[in-house]
């Protein structure tokens, strides 16, 4: 037999029984992954469980029965680096860990909707590790053309882990500086919305009329 035919033979039998008795070698000199999850690892972890509505621009709507929003994208970053990707399901719900020691931007989005994002900080002392869940609910409302959005470029919100109550809360200070601009805006969108929804009567109003002529 050929002894180079034999030398390459045993050179591919020996890389295939490192790669499988050591998965990482073939993974030397390569860059790490930007995130590693510890929840996949020990009891440390920030469970993150949401319900995604839909706004709905009336004055009389109860806020605790908005409708669902189905499929909309929950994408979660370190910095510029997705670190995972989920959608709610048919009720609007997800549910997701995140691990200690990080700063993470959770955004909200559908086509056809205005994203929205929050940031939550999962950095704590280490005598206070351990499991945690904190609870949040986000509504997104449909584009409606020439709105301005832009103070959505800010997070919505912040969540931090509060020492004295040693769990994680929303920032209140942060959201207070915030609560104007958003105010404002949902003003301004429900403003825009009647204002179509009028031009759409008057137009089908119009309609009606000629078709009996």
């Amino acid at each position: 037999m050929n002894k180079k035919f034999i030398v390459i033979t045993i050179n591919f039998v020996l890389f295939l029984i490192l790669n499988v008795a050591f998965p990482s070698f073939s993974q030397i000199g390569k860059q790490p992954p930007a995130i590693i999850d510890s929840s996949h690892y020990n009891d440390y972890y920030l469970e993150m469980i949401g319900t995604i509505q839909r706004y709905v621009a009336a004055a009389d709507i109860d806020e605790d029965k908005l409708p669902p929003v189905e499929a909309a994208t929950i994408t979660i970053f370190e910095g510029s680096k997705e670190y995972l990707k989920l959608e709610t399901n048919s009720k609007g719900k997800c549910d997701f860990r995140l691990p200690l020691e990080h700063i993470f931007k959770i955004q909200v989005s559908k086509n056809g909707f205005v994203s929205k994002f929050f940031e939550v900080k999962t950095v704590l002392p280490k005598a206070n590790f351990g499991k945690y869940e904190f609870n949040f609910s986000l509504d997104i409302f449909e584009e409606i053309k020439n709105m301005d959005v832009s103070v959505l470029k800010k997070p919505i919100g912040k969540v931090f882990f509060a020492p004295d109550n040693k769990r994680f809360e929303y920032d209140d200070i942060y959201s207070s500086e915030v609560n104007l601009a958003s105010k404002q805006l949902y003003k301004n969108y429900f403003e825009m919305e009647q204002a179509q929804l009028d031009s759409t009567k008057k137009y089908n109003s119009s309609v009606k009329a000629n078709l009996k002529k």
